[in-house]
């Protein structure tokens, strides 16, 4: 038969399509933004004729009327990921919720373990050939559309026609209702300071060229917001919303670098506002793709310099992530959170990077952890999670022993808790016994002193203060030297730099004494190549200072570089001066520290040299 003429057919009143629906069946509804509002309404309109009907989401955004108590014996919600809007009637006990990794529903539907008697989905008109599509909403309802026993299709010419595998043959549906109306939009809530401090630091890890899936989420989708200056970006990722379309049009997200479907961004569904839905409509650089598909990890790990970015809960010391549930109380779901995760993991150079705030809304509990909640889920292993980020900055985990990371965590949890943490760890035998944490208790770390610099030879070196958490990067660094270097820079042959004396030079109070290194290397790879500091008087207002360059980066002006950066901080702390004590031998000291300006000198026993600078001489 002729598609059209069969589509006509099969057109008929809302009541009539709905009629269908019986007693003790189970329904899908279309996912997000793609949800058949007045389907949904003329069920609940049906309230009185049904019993225990029970209707299967992926997430929902509409009103969720069918949630109230008043339909309890009526209707009962099964929610694959918990939206805002249903999460009060899990906790009740008054809607379910079902664990699953989104890739794996379409085989759960095809098998029949979680068999759909009707589905309800929305569509576009169908074209001169008899198909419609889909549009903002692929996910699970194609599949939930090709197995469910009976499928009902509000069309809507609302609905934009998107490509990929979104279209079905009118053949595949069996009752179709027209009913035009806006489709459901959906705006982020406006994002706190502190949403936007971790946006900022999850944005450094984004390389210019990196395939981004960016998770479901307001703190994920704000960091987008913070990704202007990057360059070809590509996409694979759930949803697409209206900072992704601003990337798009400021031709940051290109594709062009993508490896797996290049030049296409990958999504499965959208949530936004009508300009979302008026730019992808059949817009071939997006394609639209079943859960199936997108969620992967096979698939999504083809994309080579995959960045994930998603949200969490909790993190404890050792790195075990929990976003599922608060403790004992569901929460969202599995989502798509360690589908992606893995396979950032398995992307070559991929990032998976787990964003959370350091505190609770109300500041009085941390998010980082020594352990995780009664009950609560570990969504992430120890081994799955590379980054993680708070609004004080970037720990990574990746290949760290639990020493390395549980120190890491620590320094990004609030420093209000950063004490309590560390002896937690303690008691656990995480870290030393002695281990010490100066700046526990508040935050110092002088983050406006980070920034790069150019040497003689073109290379770039990243300068910053020395963090706690560089304890063996110094270690390692210190190890690289020659015997020389080491007897310039302590006066005497010194064999090792065990943990006692090399946490002290990494704890500092970023005042009296202070100590900027110069690194190379991505964050998580680093490699520190220089070091300046200075140890402040008691008496006058003047610092001693010292710096030491790898032999690999001599006469190249690091050391240069290190003392104009150390005297600019000094001066920020009213410190009048520096000097050093060095052998007269040593002129590559001297001539950085005749960098400053006129200096005075003293002999204190052949072939030792005090020299002395005034900044306002």
């Amino acid at each position: 038969m002729d598609p059209l003429k069969l589509y006509e057919q099969r057109v008929m009143p809302l009541k009539r399509a709905l009629k269908r629906v019986k007693r003790g069946q189970r329904v899908f509804v279309g996912t997000a933004c793609a949800e058949p509002l007045a389907l949904v309404k003329g069920l609940m309109n049906r309230a009185d004729e049904l019993h225990d009907v029970e209707l299967l989401h992926f997430v929902t955004l509409g009103r969720a009327d069918f949630t109230e108590s008043r339909f309890d014996r009526r209707f009962r919600h099964n929610a694959l990921f918990i939206g805002p809007n249903t999460r009060e009637a899990v906790t009740q006990a008054r809607a379910d919720y079902t664990p699953l990794f989104m890739h794996e529903v379409e085989e759960l539907f095809a098998l029949g373990y979680m068999h759909l008697d009707v589905a309800l989905i929305q569509v576009s008109p169908p074209d001169k050939h008899g198909w419609v599509s889909l549009g903002i909403g692929v996910d699970v309802a194609r599949s939930a559309a090709i197995n469910a026993d009976y499928v009902i299709a509000q069309v809507n010419r609302y609905m934009p026609r998107t490509m990929g595998n979104t279209y079905l043959p009118v053949s595949k549906i069996d009752a179709f209702v027209e009913h035009d109306e806006p489709l459901l939009e959906y705006r982020f809530p406006q994002t706190s300071e502190v949403g936007q401090k971790i946006a900022e630091e999850a944005a450094k890890l984004v390389r210019d060229g990196d395939t981004l899936h960016v998770g479901y989420g307001h703190l994920p989708n704000e960091i987008l917001k913070h990704l202007e200056g990057k360059k070809d970006l590509g996409l694979h990722t759930e949803a697409i919303t209206d900072n992704i379309i601003e990337l798009v049009e400021k031709g940051v997200i290109t594709c062009q670098k993508k490896t797996h479907f290049p030049g296409r961004a990958v999504c499965t569904f959208c949530v936004g506002s009508k300009k979302v839905y008026d730019f992808v409509d059949l817009n071939p650089n997006f394609l639209f793709l079943p859960s199936s598909q997108v969620y992967d990890p096979k698939e999504i790990a083809k994309n080579d310099n995959l960045t994930s970015i998603g949200s969490a809960m909790e993190v404890d010391l050792t790195g075990q992530v929990s976003s599922e549930s608060e403790g004992m109380r569901f929460y969202s779901g599995i989502g798509g959170r360690l589908d992606f995760l893995r396979g950032a993991a398995m992307s070559k150079s991929g990032r998976p990077i787990i964003v959370l705030p350091s505190t609770t809304k109300d500041g009085t509990a941390s998010r980082i952890v020594h352990k995780l909640a009664e009950g609560a889920s570990i969504i992430a292993t120890r081994g799955d999670v590379h980054y993680v980020v708070t609004e004080y900055g970037v720990a990574y985990l990746h290949g760290k022993s639990i020493r390395e990371r549980t120190m890491a965590l620590i320094s990004i949890a609030h420093p209000r808790f950063r004490a309590e943490l560390l002896e937690q760890a303690k008691e656990k035998a995480y870290v030393y016994p002695d281990q010490i944490l100066i700046e526990a208790n508040q935050h110092l770390y002088p983050e406006f002193m980070e920034t790069t610099a150019t040497l003689k030879d073109g290379s770039e070196v990243q300068i910053r203060p020395i963090k706690p958490t560089d304890e063996v990067l110094l270690q390692r660094f210190f190890y690289s030297h020659s015997e020389e270097t080491v007897y310039n820079r302590y006066f005497r042959p010194v064999r090792a730099m065990p943990h006692a004396s090399a946490q002290g030079m990494v704890n500092l109070d970023y005042d009296r004494k202070m100590a900027l290194v110069a690194t190379t290397g991505p964050i998580g790879a680093e490699r520190i190549v220089g070091v300046g500091r200075y140890d402040r008087e008691e008496e006058r207002d003047l610092a001693e200072v010292a710096y030491t360059v790898h032999e690999d980066y001599a006469g190249q002006g690091l050391g240069t570089v290190l003392q104009s950066h150390l005297a600019e901080y000094a001066l920020t702390k009213g410190i009048k001066g520096f000097w050093a004590i060095s052998f007269g031998r040593n002129k590559s000291m001297l001539a950085v520290f005749a960098k400053l300006g006129k200096y005075t000198k003293t002999v204190i026993e052949p072939g030792v040299w005090k020299v002395e600078h005034y900044f306002d001489e």
